[in-house]
């Protein structure tokens, strides 16, 4: 027998060996996905593999971090922190195909990923449920919108996890409206000629923005700001520094991502308003970004109102904030001094 065929044959049996198991794996239910698709999904997974970078704050803050077998980056050093049991998680190289017979020696029973950027057919062909969190199609026109398609999110992971994440995910939705019900109280009363024009970049690379249907846009927004990349059609979009030095923002704001332990660049447009009033902002960072969908996103606004407009919010104390949200929210206990640094975009001490 030619050397390739039985190369080829061992390594089918290997496989088959490895989905033995698999077909004999726990019971499925039927789940509804935000784009409205029926899927089967196990009743309890316990090995997920999340391929969507911001889904494992979700699933630590709604059940627990050894619920996660894969991450396709290391996580932040405050989940590591704050969640031990992510530490030795393997991850995956950004932008790769999931390999199927790694998942399947991982014992993953759910893959978590986000359409459009990975090819999931070989994975549902080996058994293993694979679900997209999110709305692909959904476009929202207003912060009011993206706030609610934002909640509809973490409910589906409230329903994926189990009845224990569906009360801890409507507990977090009570949250999330109070908090920004009081932020909207305020800003909407802000006319448009008292709003600071605000600029979002990466503090690795100030030119690397986002753009329309973002966090950082419809935030900032909320928080009574001028974003002033609104009108950039992608997601994460790219500029060139004349169009900063045009826009000419009198506030800055740097994303943390991938920005931990780095040391700050020297800033290349020292002739903004930003840089010579001393409002150039770190965005801060946790258990994830708060500049991507993150769960503690729900702080962001208030952050933000309180550097656009300090005045108006001088008697709402963000440390006080932070420390009853990660207690109700996270049930961990938020030092004054750990709270100072993820405010400040720094990593555990």
């Amino acid at each position: 027998m030619p050397a390739p065929f039985v190369k080829a044959a061992g390594s089918a049996l290997a496989l088959l060996l490895l989905l033995a198991p698999l077909a004999q794996a726990g019971e499925t239910r039927k789940i509804t996905t935000l784009e409205g698709e029926r899927v089967d999904v196990p009743v309890n997974p316990g090995r997920i593999a999340c391929f969507y970078h911001p889904a494992y704050d979700k699933i630590a803050m709604l059940s627990r971090g050894s619920r996660i077998a894969l991450m396709p980056r290391e996580a932040s050093p405050w989940a590591y922190r704050f969640y031990p049991e992510l530490k030795g998680v393997p991850t995956a190289a950004a932008g790769t195909v999931p390999d199927v017979e790694r998942l399947l020696k991982l014992k993953v029973d759910l893959v978590i990923y986000p359409k459009g950027h990975y090819d999931v057919s070989r994975i549902k062909q080996a058994g293993i449920a694979a679900i997209c969190p999110f709305n692909n199609d959904f476009v929202p026109s207003s912060p009011d919108r993206f706030n609610q398609e934002f909640k509809r999110q973490i409910l589906f992971f409230g329903e994926l996890l189990g009845s224990d994440a569906r009360i801890r995910a409507e507990s977090y939705c009570r949250y999330f409206d109070s908090i920004m019900t009081r932020v909207q109280a305020i800003t909407s009363r802000i006319p448009e000629s008292s709003k600071p024009k605000v600029y979002y970049g990466k503090a690795t690379d100030l030119c690397s923005t986002q753009g329309s249907n973002t966090n950082m846009r419809w935030y900032t927004e909320l928080a009574g700001g001028i974003y002033l990349p609104r009108q950039l059609p992608r997601y994460f979009a790219q500029v060139n520094l004349e169009s900063i030095l045009a826009w000419n923002p009198d506030i800055v704001l740097l994303g943390s991502y991938g920005a931990f332990n780095t040391p700050q660049r020297d800033f290349p447009a020292k002739t903004i308003k930003a840089y010579r009033t001393g409002r150039i902002y770190r965005i801060p960072a946790g258990a994830f970004y708060w500049d991507m969908t993150s769960c503690e996103t729900a702080l962001l606004p208030l952050f933000l109102a309180k550097k656009f407009h300090p005045a108006l919010f001088k008697d709402w104390d963000l440390v006080q904030e932070m420390r009853k949200f990660y207690a109700e929210i996270y049930h961990i206990r938020l030092s004054p001094q750990d709270a100072e640094r993820i405010l400040n975009g720094l990593g555990p001490v």
